[in-house]
């Protein structure tokens, strides 16, 4: 959530006060136009060079970030120990370029949505899922574009929230905004107050909504669990107690890029979870989709957005 703006009073009220007030005004102010001008520059170029640009430029800045990339050579080694040091740096370096890309891409966005470089594998699935009659909640990753997830289900008859985390530079959320809001009914930020509207969009209104599973929160990604001990405060178990309550089918949905600017989405057979009232059935539930989820990712593992952020020994 964007912060309120620090009053001037604040630069003599205290060290936090003092950084927070900086901060709004200063370093996001300078970051913000620079994104913005970069935003509007990349607007103007062709999809294929701006995602190109984007590639060059995300392995550039990824490789130069040594935590990250340490992190993701790390991760490489151990979820796909098949592949030696040349094929893991490979990985790696294809991860930061896909992250560049997907970033630049964002500002065309509209023009991708509008074109024929979006592909879709399985609507036989999504089929499926309306042919029960049930609410649809839509498990997506963030493989890929991740952005292309929704508006795709949006331009093949769906309708419904999104629920994505707003940044907290002004300026990025300005941007943000303004382009999500042609592919979602309804952008919502995390909060109990949301998976009210969502409960009260599946159940009573019979609309779809997109959730990430992956998901980067409290410092911690929470699935796939890799081995990890299964945890139930994370997106994956959101979605399976959300479809309980709601009676909901669940139907995961990633992108792959194919190339640059070009993508397919995937979408998944229906998946159902146990009744509300069988409460002790949700890890079960949980570790179906975990056991759906964790082959793509291992798999596609070099368009993985969370690959630099995860820490298999976190507990």
């Amino acid at each position: 959530m964007v912060d309120q703006a620090p009053p001037l009073s604040a630069l003599w009220s205290g060290t936090e006060a003092r950084a927070a007030w900086r901060r709004y005004w200063v370093r996001d102010t300078v970051s913000g136009l620079s994104d913005t001008a970069i935003h509007y520059g990349l607007r103007a170029l062709p999809v294929g060079l701006c995602a190109r640009i984007g590639w060059r430029l995300g392995i550039w800045r990824g490789t130069r970030h040594p935590t990250w990339h340490t992190r993701a050579l790390r991760n490489v080694r151990r979820l796909r120990p098949e592949l030696d040091d040349a094929a893991v740096d490979r990985t790696v370096r294809q991860m930061w370029g896909h992250v560049g890309s997907t970033m630049a891409e964002f500002s065309a966005l509209p023009r991708i949505w509008d074109s024929d470089r979006v592909a879709v594998d399985g609507l036989e699935n999504l089929e499926a899922a309306r042919a029960t009659g049930r609410p649809r909640i839509v498990a997506a990753l963030h493989l890929g574009n991740w952005e292309m997830v929704g508006p795709t289900m949006l331009a093949l008859g769906e309708n419904g929230f999104d629920v994505y985390q707003p940044p907290r530079n002004r300026f990025e959320q300005r941007i943000a905004n303004y382009v999500r809001r042609r592919f979602a009914d309804h952008l919502l930020a995390p909060g109990r107050a949301t998976a009210r509207l969502l409960y009260k969009a599946l159940a009573e209104d019979g609309r779809s909504v997109v959730l990430y599973v992956d998901e980067f929160q409290n410092r911690r990604v929470h699935a796939p669990f890799f081995g990890r001990p299964l945890r139930l405060d994370g997106n994956l178990a959101r979605v399976a107690r959300l479809a309980r309550m709601a009676d909901a089918v669940i139907i995961p949905a990633y992108c792959l890029r194919e190339e640059h600017g070009r993508f397919r989405v995937h979408i998944l057979p229906p998946v159902r979870v146990g009744s509300e009232k069988d409460r002790s059935g949700l890890a079960q539930d949980v570790a179906r989709l975990d056991a759906i989820i964790t082959p793509i990712i291992r798999r596609h593992i070099e368009q993985w957005f969370m690959l630099h952020d995860l820490v298999l020994d976190d507990v």
